[in-house]
């Protein structure tokens, strides 16, 4: 019994070690706090380089990197920031061409190991074991979705990434025809110089004791039909259990993306229309139209992440943004139309293009597709100190000639009218002749290379048929390309007698079978009906994109639209026929007569012209006219006077609205009577006063009438 329990004792301080063994290895690290002072006592290059990142706990299950492009392993028990010198396997491939930015943690730490700084893999000792260097299932699994984000996009739209029946991602939009967002103010840190090609009899390059952080400038303001490219991306789940502290991702034209490690996490991206990467600047990654692939690397600096795994890269197919081998391709995206963009005119008056603004769509004419400017030409390398992206002088970019500024349009006068969910005045003759149309403004229709499918509504509103507003078009169907931008309304003559309440309203129609682009408003909500086997209906998924209430007015609309600011109430004149019923007339001629009172009643019929203030909105004329005009009248006796007058009568009417003007009242006026004498001599000219209760027939008739410069209908605004 005393021989044994010694034996149990030394059993028991065996396991105590072996269990206290594992918790040992962060007491390694505690010396490498200091190892990122300078031997000459030199501040450390930054917080994150001063200390190590703890090491990995031991794992129950090891990660899984098969399907991988790349994995680096340490030397066993290599777990802190080894000697600095040349030889190690570099954290990006090529980092001498290679531009890099680091968003949302410290670039020091990663940019002075790339540069040759100490980190775990300087001393040489770890190895790259190469994988698949093709396609492979694990890596393209990492891509998730690509989403589009616009200013004025509430939630990003989903352009590629939803499964289709038999299990395939597709493709569900184009966005080539929008712009592209600007990344100019994004800092960079431009390739690694290489201390191998120091000019010869130089002494090479010491590694970097001080890395400055880049700092990003100004953003501009993205303009609203400015599309910024995110990629969804997703780790492999066969190695989430690998503690990984970054990831780079790094795109086939020389740009590199950093940001901590992940499982889920997003890229944006910026697709080149033009199909060449162009100058690399690190500023964002590119991809292209026709597709292509990005490496993807997760990595730590300071300890491994599963074992002696120091980092792990795999490929990543990004699947083509343009589909040209379907029959029915995914739609173009397209910006919405402004509200200045649709505008409804008459005439053959030209509609004066828009100014162009600043960092809007390009115009007509430039060569360069919708995008930002290609980046400025990299500073040449040299033994000099590295200059950040955001420090390096640019080139200015050549000075493009300017547009010239279109004319200024005076709100006040007649002309074309935007479809602003506003209202609108004309008289009825560009109406019923057909010279009236609506046009597609702006310089974003220059970019349209499909046809773009709207609809076309124009209902009167004042009278019902059925309960419902009476449609004026047949066939409202409007395809729009950059050479045919133009829907001409129709001649109206069914359903319209001049003086109407018109509404013209243009909806947009993305589900018709002529159509191939669809508004980012309408994307989201028809993407479903796009994608499947049976069509939706068209009619449902169709969107308000403009309206204007057009106020049909008989004499008093100009040949083209007025604003009703601008317009107001007008003078109109007109033709009336004045029947007196009964007439009280004073006629007095000094020179032959005496005063003579003369009383008749339906005895005189006239016709004189009338001038009263209408509004068209009211469609209500002011309760009194004035008139200038005659009458001939019986006197009895055998005496027949002619009468020429000014008088005031009542244009309240007995009988219809509007350009009706029959009424009853009182006609008063003065003027001058001849009157003839059939059994005597002429009593000759005399003045005379009169007031008559009259029945007048008047009509502003719309089949007659004349617009506002050909006649009185000019408007003056109140």
């Amino acid at each position: 019994m005393s021989a044994r329990r010694p034996a149990m004792l030394l059993s028991a301080a065996a396991l105590a070690l072996a269990l206290a063994a594992p918790a040992a290895a962060p007491a390694q690290d505690e010396p490498e706090a200091d190892a990122g002072e300078a031997e000459d006592g030199a501040p450390a290059a930054g917080p994150a380089s001063a200390r190590s990142a703890p090491s990995a706990p031991p794992m129950a299950v090891p990660a899984d990197f098969g399907g991988s492009l790349q994995v680096v392993r340490a030397p066993a028990g290599a777990v802190g920031a080894a000697t600095a010198s040349a030889g190690g396997p570099e954290i990006f491939p090529d980092a001498r061409r290679v531009w890099m930015t680091v968003r949302d943690t410290d670039p020091v730490p990663i940019e002075a190991a790339r540069r040759g700084g100490r980190w775990l893999c300087s001393g040489g000792g770890c190895a790259a074991q190469t994988g698949d260097p093709g396609q492979s299932p694990v890596g393209d699994q990492i891509l998730r979705s690509i989403k589009l984000q616009t200013p004025t996009l509430p939630l990003p739209l989903t352009v590629w990434g939803r499964l289709s029946e038999d299990g395939q991602r597709l493709l569900d939009f184009d966005p080539v025809l929008l712009g592209r967002r600007s990344y100019r103010h994004v800092c960079a840190y431009r390739p690694v110089v290489d201390p191998a090609r120091s000019p010869s009899g130089a002494p090479a390059a010491p590694p970097p004791e001080r890395v400055d952080a880049c700092r990003d400038g100004r953003p501009e303001p993205p303009p609203a039909d400015a599309g910024e490219l995110t990629l969804g991306m997703q780790w492999p789940k066969q190695s989430e259990m690998a503690d990984f502290h970054y990831l780079a991702i790094v795109d086939s034209c020389g740009n590199a993306r950093v940001q901590p490690f992940q499982r889920t996490f997003t890229v944006p991206v910026l697709e080149v229309a033009s199909g060449a990467c162009g100058r690399p600047d690190g500023k964002v990654l590119r991809v292209f139209p026709g597709g292509g692939w990005l490496r993807v690397t997760a990595f730590n600096l300071h300890a491994p992440a599963a074992g002696n795994v120091v980092n792990a890269t795999y490929r990543v197919t990004i699947p083509p943004l343009e589909n040209l081998v379907e029959s029915n391709p995914a739609r173009l995206l397209f910006p919405d139309p402004l509200a200045d963009d649709l505008k409804v005119d008459c005439g053959p008056t030209p509609i004066a293009p828009p100014r162009a603004e600043p960092g809007g769509a390009p115009s007509p004419g430039s060569p360069r597709p919708p995008g930002p400017r290609p980046p400025a030409a990299a500073p040449p390398a040299g033994p000099a100190a590295p200059q950040t992206a955001a420090q390096a002088p640019s080139p200015a970019p050549p000075r493009a000639a300017l547009p010239r500024r279109a004319p200024a349009v005076d709100p006040s006068r007649p002309g074309p009218q935007p479809l602003a969910h506003g209202a609108v005045v004309i008289s009825p003759s560009p109406l019923r002749l057909g010279n009236c149309r609506i046009r597609l403004t702006g310089q974003t229709k220059h970019r349209l290379v499909a046809p773009l499918a709207l609809h076309v509504s124009l209902t009167r509103t004042d009278q019902m048929r059925g309960g419902a507003p009476i449609e004026l078009l047949q066939d409202g169907t409007w395809i729009v390309t950059p050479s045919s931008a133009e829907f001409p309304l129709p001649p109206l003559a069914d359903d319209f007698d001049g003086d109407a309440r018109l509404r013209l309203a243009v909806y947009s129609d993305p589900l018709s079978p002529q159509g191939k682009v669809v508004l980012l408003s309408d994307a989201g909500r028809v993407a479903s009906s796009l994608r499947s086997n049976e069509p939706g209906d068209p009619e449902r998924a169709r969107r308000l994109v403009g309206s204007v209430a057009i106020h049909s007015v008989p004499l008093c609309g100009e040949d083209n639209f007025e604003t009703l600011e601008a317009a107001g109430s007008c003078f109109r004149a007109y033709l009336t026929v004045p029947a007196m019923l009964a007439t009280l007339q004073i006629t007095r001629a000094p020179w032959v007569e005496k005063p003579l009172v003369t009383r008749s009643v339906l005895s005189a019929v006239g016709v004189a012209l009338a001038i009263d203030r209408y509004d068209p909105v009211e469609r209500r004329a002011f309760p009194v006219a004035a008139q200038l005009g005659g009458f001939v009248q019986t006197l009895g006796e055998g005496r027949v006077g002619l009468l020429g007058y000014v008088g005031v009568a009542p244009t309240v009417p007995i009988l219809g609205s509007g350009g009706n003007t029959t009424s009853f009242g009182f006609l008063a006026g003065i003027g001058l009577e001849y009157i003839t004498n059939e059994a005597g001599p002429d009593e000759g000219l005399k003045p005379a006063a009169f007031v008559s209760a009259v029945v007048q027939v008047g009509q502003a008739a719309p089949q007659v009438s004349t617009s506002g410069r050909a006649s009185f209908g000019t408007y003056a605004g109140d």
